[in-house]
């Protein structure tokens, strides 16, 4: 389905972005204009890239590599997550090494952030990270099973979470996100919830449980929210992206859309005379529309269009929210 109309909102499919340029993709963060910030890991591709992604199909370009800048700063990396800080500085969770890599917006290494431990500023495996409005980091610290609040020098402001399913509690979160108000909303992935707190990191409700029903997940990988309050969860497992209202109602869910290749997709094809015949030999074309494994989501506030990661694919799947749409007439 490429416009997807459910309680009052209109999903619309606009086009695909990938390609072996972001092979390995894994998560994404918007920066000044057209940037956007993509985290390659896959071995052999791991890096994280510049991004110019424009408002039309086919307007886009690799702009910036980080590993051409910093020679060999990868080859023991492994990042996770991705964001921008409030002075333009791009931080980058590396799961491997236990720490926040920061650089400069053309990627230039500046600085780390944190080491593995267990305590204040300490970390394991760390993954989503996103800052909030007092212009500090939050960054999920899955496998000591909390979320960190720092200042962008590494300074520990506060913490929260433990082990366990009760509210409040996590198993091994990755994604985060905040809202307009400030609140917090966190991945709980083997919980298979989304958990949302206050600023201050006082729980306020969790929506979700095991399963592949609507409002059901299987291992949530990442959530986003836009300037309406709606929520967007990356139901990794499930193959899907599931839309809720502020209040944690189910409204939709996105499957994938993706009826074109992508520019640079194209590109390969075309100049793979092997490939081009492969592709048209098979039985149906339909399940590379489809997302799979979905690792994250992100809102486009400045041009309200949501990015899905479809992980599997190297991609990623663009959809516009329209406000001015109306259903289409028919005069017979």
């Amino acid at each position: 389905m490429l416009t997807t109309s459910a309680a009052g909102r209109v999903f619309d499919f606009s086009h695909v972005v990938g390609g072996r340029q972001i092979t390995g993709i894994v998560n994404l963060a918007f920066g000044e204009g057209d940037d956007v910030y993509i985290v390659k890991k896959a071995a052999g591709f791991t890096d994280v890239l510049r991004l110019s992604i424009g408002p039309e199909p086919e307007d886009e370009e690799v702009t910036a590599r980080f590993s051409e800048v910093n020679e060999g700063f990868f080859r023991d990396a492994w990042p996770a997550c991705v964001t921008v800080g409030p002075n333009s500085d791009v931080y980058v969770t590396d799961e491997l090494r236990h720490l926040v890599s920061v650089f400069d917006r053309d990627g230039l290494f500046l600085r780390h952030i944190g080491e593995h431990g267990i305590g204040e500023g300490q970390f394991d495996r760390p993954s989503g990270i996103v800052f909030n409005a007092s212009g500090r980091m939050l960054v999920v610290d899955t496998l000591n099973h909390r979320v960190q609040e720092l200042t962008t020098d590494g300074e520990f402001v506060n913490a929260w979470g433990s082990h366990g399913s009760e509210d409040g509690q996590f198993r091994s979160p990755w994604g985060i996100t905040v809202d307009s108000d400030d609140h917090v909303y966190v991945a709980d992935h083997k919980n298979h919830r989304i958990q949302k707190f206050d600023p201050d990191g006082n729980f306020k409700f969790a929506l979700g449980g095991y399963g592949s029903e609507k409002g059901q997940f299987d291992h949530p990988s990442d959530v986003a929210v836009d300037p309406d309050g709606d929520i967007y969860v990356c139901d990794w497992v499930n193959n899907r992206v599931q839309v809720f209202d502020s209040d944690g109602g189910y409204i939709s869910e996105l499957g994938g859309s993706a009826i074109e290749l992508s520019k640079w997709q194209k590109q390969y094809v075309r100049g793979n005379p092997d490939v081009y015949k492969a592709r048209r030999r098979v039985s149906s074309l339909d399940p590379e529309t489809m997302l799979a494994l979905p690792t994250g989501v992100s809102f486009d506030a400045s041009r309200s269009r949501l990015f899905v990661v479809d992980s599997q694919r190297w991609r990623i799947q663009i959809f516009n929210k329209l406000d001015d749409y109306s259903d289409p007439q028919f005069n017979i």
